[in-house]
């Protein structure tokens, strides 16, 4: 009798494909994990800017192994995952916030048939800031206390 646990197959992807997926998805987890603390706790430690450099390095560089039909394939903004020489820390916290958690939710599925994707974090959806209503002007109900144009309505003769 087969365990419980069932993957379902995610059709399409090569070895090397799969591989190459899991190493970026690795690396993205450590880049938004350090994306989730303030920025300038982040950006003014330079173990805290090594750290998130090599790991943007190594999710390039991890991207690169990729087959080009597969990127194809896959909505993320690949120009901002390319090597930039004149990189700033601000440029590197910008693919950790906006780069990053796009790569965790597109690329995710691609390997939810494999075991290691029950250690994979799924990025928090973004909280749309609640819509305020207007202040009303104006006298209010509480104010008035029923009485609307010196009459209290419920007493009628």
């Amino acid at each position: 009798m087969a365990s419980g646990v069932t993957f379902r197959l995610v059709p399409g992807l090569s070895a090397r494909d799969r591989a190459a997926t899991l190493a970026v998805l690795e690396n993205a987890q450590w880049i938004y994990a350090l994306g989730r603390y303030p920025k300038k706790q982040v950006l003014d430690d330079e173990i805290d800017v090594r750290m998130l450099r090599d790991r943007i390095g190594a999710m390039r560089k991890a991207a690169q192994e990729l087959s080009p039909a597969q990127r194809k394939k896959i909505d993320v903004p690949w120009a901002r995952l390319e090597d930039d020489p004149d990189e700033t820390p601000d440029m590197l916290w910008t693919v950790a916030k906006k780069v990053t958690p796009k790569v965790l939710a597109e690329m995710r599925p691609l390997v939810s048939d494999t075991p290691e994707a029950a250690f994979l974090i799924t990025p928090e959806p973004k909280k749309t800031a609640a819509k305020k209503t207007p202040k009303r002007t104006g006298p209010t109900k509480a104010r008035t206390r029923g009485k609307i144009g010196g009459k209290n309505p419920r007493h009628r003769r």
